[in-house]
């Protein structure tokens, strides 16, 4: 769910909502709030946005709703506010723990801004709670992201994902990003250092307490369907192969649900070979794997044969399945494409 101007927001996702509304199941497993930063939206105007929603829809033991958050945006009587609406899960956008390497990627927060953020997060009375990191950061060093993940877990976080900094070649720190082999030590710290504290590493770039994983971007992995509402927002639907983009800008988005249209700008029906392109690429990010029955040609067990004497495929220890060590997850983009090849 994509947000921008509240002021203009508001009224537009009420009317997207009502339009979705006969094809929203009637029980939600997930529902996630992010985009940017969705925590500086008043709790009036999220409340008044959703509101067709629970004329037919309703909330279980076991939905998980999430809300993404900056550290500048954390107000306690908000997150209140918005845990006895129902939100259950906040996930917030960390990156790093060092001040210098904050105000290089641009970001309006500081390190002590964390500390003070997580402690109302928890006084809050959240219980599930995920922080976002980088890696790769130029200038970043392995001490100061071992530093990072230490200072986070002194919370008692559920959740936490660790991206690689990737950066189109315009971006003024593109010329600055760590050569591959030091992306591939900051992955494989990060991995090592998180499951030493028990987390499990379930996707490429996440980490989990037992029963503690996303289910919302589990969904998106598994390749479920899924409803997107808001500018850009993507939505997929499992029975018919289809997806689908909302406009982007939130002048038109608005624009065009005040004049009764669709806000969707672009569909498309997944052919035969994008589908097993996609099953492949997905499972080899999850620690689950692919089954061992997917590997139906010579070259493909081949392949697989390559990447195991390499060590950077292994047999599941519990399922019929091979999945990617975690030294293959952090080269999975060189290894998914060779073997699809």
């Amino acid at each position: 769910m994509k947000s921008e101007d509240p002021l203009h927001f508001e009224e537009a996702l009420h009317t997207e909502i009502k339009q979705w509304l006969p094809q929203i199941s009637s029980s939600l497993d997930t529902i996630f709030f992010g985009g940017g930063t969705p925590s500086m939206t008043a709790y009036d105007s999220i409340a008044k946005a959703m509101e067709p929603l629970w004329k037919r829809c309703s909330l279980h033991a076991q939905t998980e709703w999430t809300m993404e958050a900056n550290p500048s945006s954390i107000e306690l009587n908000a997150l209140r506010s918005l845990r006895a609406y129902g939100v259950n899960r906040i996930s917030l956008g960390v990156q790093a723990m060092q001040d210098p390497l904050l105000q290089a990627l641009g970001r309006v927060h500081t390190s002590n801004k964390v500390h003070e953020a997580l402690n109302v997060i928890f006084e809050a009375g959240f219980e599930n709670v995920s922080v976002d990191l980088l890696c790769g950061v130029p200038s970043q060093s392995e001490s100061d992201l071992e530093s990072s993940l230490a200072l986070v877990c002194q919370f008692p976080l559920t959740h936490l994902s660790c991206y690689l900094l990737t950066l189109p070649p315009h971006h003024r720190l593109y010329p600055d990003l760590p050569v591959e082999e030091t992306q591939l030590k900051h992955l494989l710290l990060v991995d090592q250092f998180l499951q030493s504290k028990n987390f499990e590493h379930y996707e490429i770039s996440n980490f989990a307490r037992a029963g503690k994983k996303s289910e919302h971007n589990w969904r998106y992995w598994k390749r479920n369907s899924y409803l997107g509402l808001g500018p850009s927002a993507h939505s997929f639907d499992a029975s018919t192969e289809k997806r689908w983009q909302n406009v982007a800008s939130l002048r038109s988005y608005a624009h065009r649900l005040k004049e009764g249209k669709t806000s969707v700008q672009f569909s498309e029906t997944l052919t035969f070979e994008q589908i097993e392109l996609e099953r492949w690429m997905l499972a080899l990010r999850l620690n689950e794997g692919f089954p061992r029955s997917w590997l139906r040609l010579p070259h493909q067990k081949e392949k697989a044969e390559k990447l195991q004497a390499s060590g950077l495929l292994e047999p599941h220890p519990h399922l019929e399945h091979e999945r990617l060590t975690p030294r293959g997850l952090a080269l999975a983009d060189q290894i998914i494409p060779f073997l699809l090849a």
